[in-house]
């Protein structure tokens, strides 16, 4: 069975189709069939006017008319589009995604942070350690998800209205940096969370300017000092000597921020990556969603494979 998580955020738009299939054992697994990521940048508009612009929308329209031809090709079954701090601040986002399932059928779900965050944790549900102490952090364009784990159990959660494209705008506001210090001090700080791991496009380009995988660990000395070391090129020398894309170029250093922040005011020390973010959490809910018909219609059936 295919299907296809989209990710409509406020710094760009993705499509991630993948293949569940029964490997005969007893177990589902998760095949990655295709991954496209475009630019749009909704929230460049609506961080300033709280309004999602016609030619900004036409933009999303004809990205999202693409996607279904991917997903058509695809034989994709079932889908699941869901927008995040951009149009959920938009004043006309939900007007917006009417119009786009009136044109072409796509039903796009605006959900509140405390959804992104648990779709973020479900992401990472499988390969939680038993018994440790983690701290999730997801910076988004427009917003912060930040949870706190012991082991399969989900201690508290906040999304916080601070995020790269946000804070490069000059949209973010102190009290929203306030919140965000104050809820970590006192609610994670004496919790005492063994490491954190980031998620997002930021934080996985840092660690490849560190050097470092999946499974590695960074300081907050070594966060900070790659952040002056990107800080010391302007932006063109940060596409062309750093190989960073354009838009991963500007929002790079105020995302690095928000993390160098939260591990401080946590008082967490480590950092790594997972490279899971909330495509893979929209896939986990479509895998909950449909399992049992998966294990029903490939049961026995030990020579379906997919290559």
């Amino acid at each position: 069975m295919n299907v296809a998580a989209i990710d409509i955020g406020s710094n760009a738009a993705r499509l991630y189709i993948c293949s569940f299939f029964h490997d005969g054992a007893d177990q589902t697994r998760i095949k990655i069939l295709e991954f496209v990521r475009v630019p749009v940048r909704l929230g460049e508009d609506v961080f300033s006017t709280h309004h999602i612009p016609e030619a900004k929308e036409a933009e999303l329209l004809e990205l999202l008319k693409a996607f279904q031809i991917l997903m058509k090709l695809f034989h994709v079954e079932d889908y699941k589009a869901c927008a995040t701090s951009a149009m959920r601040e938009a004043a006309n986002g939900k007007e917006v995604a009417k119009r786009i399932e009136a044109a072409i059928g796509i039903k796009i779900d605006i959900i509140p942070g405390n959804k992104e965050a648990e779709l973020i944790y479900k992401a990472h549900q499988g390969a939680i350690e038993e018994g440790g102490k983690l701290l999730f952090v997801d910076v988004g364009g427009g917003s912060t998800e930040i949870s706190l784990l012991q082991g399969q159990k989900k201690i508290a959660s906040r999304s916080f209205d601070l995020g790269a494209v946000r804070i490069l705008d000059k949209k973010d506001k102190p009290k929203d940096w306030e919140q965000m210090k104050e809820w970590l001090k006192v609610v994670v700080k004496p919790f005492g969370a063994d490491y954190a791991i980031g998620t997002g496009g930021n934080i996985n380009k840092l660690f490849d300017l560190m050097n470092l995988k999946e499974g590695r660990f960074a300081s907050q000395k070594q966060l900070k000092t790659t952040y002056d070391y990107v800080a010391s090129f302007d932006l063109d020398a940060r596409v062309k000597q750093l190989g960073l894309n354009p838009d991963r170029a500007d929002v790079i250093l105020p995302a690095t921020e928000i993390y160098l922040n939260v591990l401080k005011a946590s008082g967490v020390n480590r950092i790594t990556i997972s490279g899971l973010g909330l495509k893979e959490g929209i896939v986990a809910e479509l895998l909950e969603k449909h399992h049992q018909a998966i294990i029903r219609k490939f049961q026995g059936n030990e020579r379906f494979s997919v290559h």
